[in-house]
């Protein structure tokens, strides 16, 4: 069974298609890449594939649960049982710490703030990121994006979404994110659907599909 199942999936803005008749099935453990040019649509879809954006024709299903029609709440849950961000523009909370930051997600899904403290410590410290610091203060951007990807990944999720998330980091950093990445894929067996463009993250891709003309096509 596919986690993820998409079919006929339409976006349209005004009078531009963005998306149009898409397909799109996702395994559980793997590693897909979406790929293409800058303003084709690359992060509206990873935004319809996260139910962030609900204004698309076609048909989503999210482990074998389809979300049309689904209320607020149970969209949200949804989200929570099985999905995990990390958004371009990260989205941090000023105020908070890095590490509170990143166990934020476990509030709403009525997660163990112990077994969330502990897993949120590992991963930060696996990125090299200081604990107690705001992203206003002494993080560097690199540094709030590792918070970002940390966040995306304390509650275990089925699915990591995932727009650029090495785009400010250097190469050595890119390298250690995406080790463990790999790693937490192993063991955890959550799928990784990531926009990027760096040459070094793309052969570590189980798939690399290209999003062109509105649908996917698959790079050999």
């Amino acid at each position: 069974m596919s986690i993820i199942e998409a079919r006929n999936i339409e976006r349209s803005f005004e009078d531009l298609t963005v998306l149009s008749g898409l397909d799109l099935d996702v395994q559980k453990g793997e590693f897909l890449a979406i790929v293409g040019k800058s303003g084709v649509g690359k992060s509206t879809l990873l935004a319809i594939l996260g139910t962030h954006d609900l204004d698309h024709g076609g048909t989503l299903k999210i482990a074998d649960t389809e979300t049309d029609g689904l209320s607020s709440p149970a969209l949200a849950s949804l989200r929570r049982e099985y999905l995990g961000f990390v958004f371009q523009d990260f989205y941090l909370l000023p105020a908070l710490t890095a590490m509170e930051n990143v166990i934020l997600p476990t509030v709403f899904s009525g997660g163990i703030v112990k077994n969330a403290t502990a897993q949120a410590l590992d991963i930060l410290d696996k990125l090299s990121v200081r604990t107690n610091e705001t992203p206003t203060s002494l993080l560097s951007r690199g540094e709030r994006q590792r918070v970002a990807v940390a966040r995306g990944l304390v509650n275990k999720p089925s699915v990591l979404l995932a727009d650029e998330p090495s785009a400010s980091l250097d190469e050595e950093s890119e390298k250690t994110l995406f080790d463990l990445l790999d790693d937490l894929r192993k063991q955890q067996n959550f799928a990784l659907i990531a926009v990027v463009h760096s040459k070094a993250v793309l052969h570590r891709a189980d798939r690399i599909l290209e999003l062109k003309d509105g649908a996917l096509h698959e790079v050999v």
